[in-house]
């Protein structure tokens, strides 16, 4: 039976970013959802006052959707404020984290793409999007 919905007590800990004052929360990923997705994966990170999220680059693109808390994001080395309400484009490859500067836990949505897409025969297409209507 298929498994489009992920509620709060099924969502699990361990996804990349996690260190001891850092919660990287899987939501929608392959482990969580049947069928498991094929281009994307959502998740919830959570930073506490005083770290950081590793400085890390991957090879698919990522947005991040600021739900509380403030601090700054340093992508290629230039630092960028970040606080509720705001949003994040990572283009692939690019070297990026995330400071909390605030006085509580910053969190926020990330979205990306799956790092190995291998069933897709012809890549980039005329449009990623099957338009039902």
């Amino acid at each position: 039976m298929p498994k489009y919905v992920v509620k709060p007590d099924e969502v699990v800990g361990g996804a990349p970013m996690e260190r001891k004052n850092v919660r990287d929360l899987k939501v929608i990923y392959p482990e969580t959802v049947d069928p498991p997705p094929k281009s994307l994966i959502l998740g919830v990170v959570e930073v506490d006052p005083g770290h950081h999220t590793p400085l890390h680059r991957h090879k698919c693109e990522e947005v991040y959707y600021i739900l509380e808390g403030e601090g700054e994001v340093e992508i290629e080395g230039e630092r960028y404020e970040i606080k509720r309400g705001y949003g994040v484009f990572l283009p692939e490859g690019v070297r990026h984290r995330i400071f909390n500067k605030g006085e509580s836990v910053l969190r926020y949505v990330v979205v990306g793409g799956i790092m190995f897409v291998p069933l897709i025969p012809k890549w980039p297409t005329e449009s990623p999007y099957e338009i039902m209507e």
